[in-house]
This record gives C-alpha cells, structure tokens and sequence, in this order.
C-alpha cells in the first residue's frame, strides 16, 4: 500500500504544488497547441540558428506529447526524448535546461534517484519508489494573445524544421532574380530553327538542336522528348554525321536490312521511351560505342564507288583505243548531255522552199483579216 500511494502521489500532484511551480510572468497553458504556437512566435526563439530552433521545438514537441491534458504536467525521461528526436543526450539536456531558464517550463518535482535519496540497502526508499523521473508544468507568457489565423497545418516536425525570417524584406516587384533573366526576356527571337531539311546533317550544336526538332514533328515516339534532351541521346550519330532521316530509318530497320517488330500501336504503351529509343540504335553501334554508318553514307560510299569503276573503264578504253589510233568522240559533260537539242536542229540551219510558201500564206491571210476589221470599223470609207 506504501508503494501504490507513492505512486499516486508521483502521478497526481497537488494542485497548488502545480500553481506554486508556475514561473514569474508565465502561466499554465491550457493546451498543448497553444504552447507550441507560443513558443514558435516568440522573438528569443526566433533569433536562434537554423539547426538550434529545430532541436528546440524538437524537444518541446515530444515534452508536449508527454504531458497530462487535465494538469498539464510532463514527466519524459531524457532517454526517452533522446528516442524520439534521435538527438544526442547532451544536446536534449541543452534545450531542457534552456525552456527551464526561460519559463516555459515549471519545475514541480526535481529528478532524483536512488542513491541521492533517504533509503534502504535494498535499493528502495521508504515509499517503494526507484528513480523518478523530473515533473515539468509547461506555461506559456501571461500575455500571450493567440493571432487569428486561417492556417490548419498540424504542428509535426516537418513543419517545424524551418523558422519564419524577418531579415529579408517581402518580394513584391517582378523584376527578374537574375540579371540574365531580362535578357532573355528582352530577345524573344527563337532559339530553335523553325524548319531543318530531313536529309541534311546538321554540323553544330544549334543545328543538332533543328534537326532534333525535326524528328520530333516527324515521329510521335520521339515528340514526347524535349528537343535538347534528344540531342544528347543522339549525340554520338549525330556527330558521326547522321541526318534526321537516317535516326527515323535506323528506328525501324536493323544494320542488316532486318525490320524491327511492333508489339505496341501507340506511343502511349511505352513504359520508358528514352530506353526504347537507346535499345533501337544500340545496334548501330560498333564494339567501341561508336555509331555505324547510316543509310545515306552507305549509299553515298556504294555511288562513290560505282562512279570511280565507270572512270576506270573509261580510262581503260580510252588507253585501247590511243593504242589502236582510234579516236573517239570527245566527251559529253552531264549538263551537256541532259540538254535538250536546239529548235533550229530539227528544220535545219536554213529554211527550205515549202517553209517560205507556207509562211507567205499565213502572212496574206494576216494582212486580209486586218483589212476586213479596218472596214467594219470605218463604214464611210
């Protein structure tokens, strides 16, 4: 029985023990809402540091969070806080200290131990009681008038990590914040090229960004990337000197003229369009990570070629026949053998008889038509 009244006692102080505890200018707080919204708003808690106002209100919260609603007295272990806030003892025992010495927190019963205390051998006091604990009666400023306010954020630690700052003044122009920003918003010129030719191979960087563009009008696949973004997915073919066309080709058509299957019907069915992307043109790729050579270089080196065999059989026949003392006739350019002939070709350098009667004929019947308008205009003559 001895021991169940300490407890009692322990658990229940007197109410003019609690009143007695309460510090000079300061009252007993009727919730804990209004405790943690005074302590926010008073002006020596925002002075502190970033890190020092967190840990504080840290402290404060979980102390709160122990406190009896009908007397509003905490009795937290260090141990405890220190589990909750994930603080360090040293650090929990600071800020105890500093709510102690500022008044927001009574001291109603001091901690104490065993051993500091009147008892036996055993280990117990004459109550039956160990180490208890220290009672705190939390208080806010007796002058504390709460401001009416339309913000229901709860009081939890992530809004509680940052406090408000009166330093810097409130922002109320549209200046830009950087002063490359009114440049920018000076030149409105385009930064894109508003048309890239399909089959051209862009050489710089705002060129790559145009055909990049381009690739995005011409394929709803690549329309959901940004224009800069695709440029450095494309960076290593287009700087190999690939055109637009060739990235749409290599998208469908393996190096080996193989087409690529589709188990999707619209774009939307992808799970991650720049991996799709990579995984087609991974294949034109060499063992070094460089890209083969497109479509348009094939067919620019296979043109080439045919065109250096035709000049080596030209010049093959053309050592036959000066071997034999045959010459040939001189050879046509392409401009020259594309043109078409002259019209003084087909009737000849001179005209013949028949020409000349026919256009004396047209010529007489001319002068006779406009000798029957002349008269039809003018009756009397």
């Amino acid at each position: 029985m001895t021991a169940l009244a300490g407890w009692a006692e322990v658990l229940s102080p007197s109410k003019a023990l609690i009143l007695a505890s309460v510090p000079r200018g300061m009252r007993r707080t009727p919730d804990q809402q209004l405790f943690l919204r005074a302590l926010r708003e008073d002006p020596d808690v925002l002075a502190l540091r970033y890190d020092g106002y967190g840990n504080l209100l840290r402290v404060a919260q979980v102390i709160t969070w122990a406190a009896d609603w009908k007397t509003m007295c905490s009795r937290p272990t260090i141990a405890g806080i220190c589990a909750h806030t994930g603080l360090s003892k040293a650090t929990v025992k600071r800020w105890v200290r500093w709510l102690r010495e500022h008044g927001w927190l009574g001291v109603v019963e001091e901690g104490s131990t065993v051993r500091f205390r009147k008892g036996t051998a055993a280990g117990l006091d004459d109550d039956g009681m160990g180490n208890r604990a220290a009672l705190w009666v939390i208080c806010v400023p007796r002058d504390f008038t709460p401001v009416p306010t339309s913000d229901t954020s709860s009081d939890q630690v992530k809004d509680l990590s940052e406090p408000p700052s009166f330093s810097l003044p409130e922002r109320e122009g549209t200046d830009p914040t950087r002063t490359r920003e009114a440049h920018c918003q000076a030149r409105r010129s385009p930064r894109i090229s508003p048309a890239w030719a399909l089959h051209e191979s862009p050489r710089t960087k705002r060129d790559r960004l145009a055909a990049c563009d381009r690739l995005r009008q011409e394929s709803n696949v690549l329309r959901h990337m940004t224009p800069w973004y695709l440029r450095w997915l494309l960076r290593s073919f287009l700087a190999a000197g690939w055109t637009p066309a060739d990235v749409l080709h290599a998208l469908d058509v393996r190096p080996d003229d193989s087409r690529w299957t589709y188990t999707w019907s619209s774009a939307a069915e992808l799970r991650h369009i720049p991996g799709w992307v990579r995984h087609r043109l991974g294949a034109w790729l060499d063992t070094d990570g460089q890209g083969l050579p497109s479509r348009s270089q094939r067919v620019a080196a296979a043109v080439a070629k045919q065109r250096a065999e035709q000049e080596e059989r030209r010049r093959a026949w053309e050592a036959m026949a000066a071997a034999a003392g045959v010459e040939l006739s001189p050879r046509l350019s392409r401009a020259e053998a594309l043109a078409p002939p002259p019209i003084a070709s087909a009737v000849g350098s001179h005209p013949n008889d028949a020409y000349r009667r026919a256009r004396a004929e047209l010529e007489r019947r001319r002068q006779e038509r406009e000798a029957e308008v002349a008269a039809a205009l003018d009756p009397g003559r």
